[in-house]
């Protein structure tokens, strides 16, 4: 099942691991044609890469009675299952960002219809204005992030309008 969103020293909130910093990756394209599914449609393809993610997609679904802002249950869901930390295996987001960061991006196909469903989710969401913020453990970047230079993240960051959380002790 589920724990809280942190463990092992590698969290939604700093995780940084292989995001390429000098170059762009090529687009992810062909997700898009994809239908739009149940989560635990979206989710068999790469279903394979963990353990039990049938009982993580049932807690999602379950955490998730009545979304807001014109979600569905699924697309919902989603979005809690990528926030989740799996017990006895990588959690969807470790795996997720790692394929969203592969030079291969043949490695994004099987991800295709959870991201469609994600992806989804997300544009529903409503635009957030002002100052968001997203940890970085352990690393100093203010040498690869130049003031006025573009650059694209192509994991998915969690990000917080609040600095203090970052501040807390198991992001530190």
């Amino acid at each position: 099942m589920a724990k809280a969103n942190q463990s092992g020293g590698r969290s939604r909130f700093t995780d940084l691991n292989g995001e390429p910093m000098d170059h762009l990756l090529s687009p992810i394209k062909g997700y898009h044609d994809k239908p739009l599914v149940s989560l635990a449609e979206a989710i068999e393809p790469v279903s394979g890469f963990f353990n039990e993610i049938e009982d993580n997609v049932y807690v999602a679904i379950h955490n998730c009675p009545n979304p807001a802002e014109g979600l569905t249950t699924d697309e919902s869901a989603s979005i809690h299952l990528y926030t989740m930390q799996f017990d006895g295996g990588p959690s969807l987001y470790i795996l997720l960002n790692e394929s969203l960061r592969a030079e291969n991006r043949e490695q994004l196909k099987p991800w295709f219809s959870f991201l469609k469903l994600f992806l989804t989710a997300l544009y529903k969401l409503p635009s957030q204005n002002g100052v968001v913020w997203r940890g970085i453990k352990g690393i100093d970047l203010s040498t690869k992030y130049k003031t006025g230079t573009k650059f694209a993240w192509w994991g998915v960051s969690s990000c917080t309008t609040n600095v203090e959380v970052l501040e807390l002790n198991q992001f530190l």
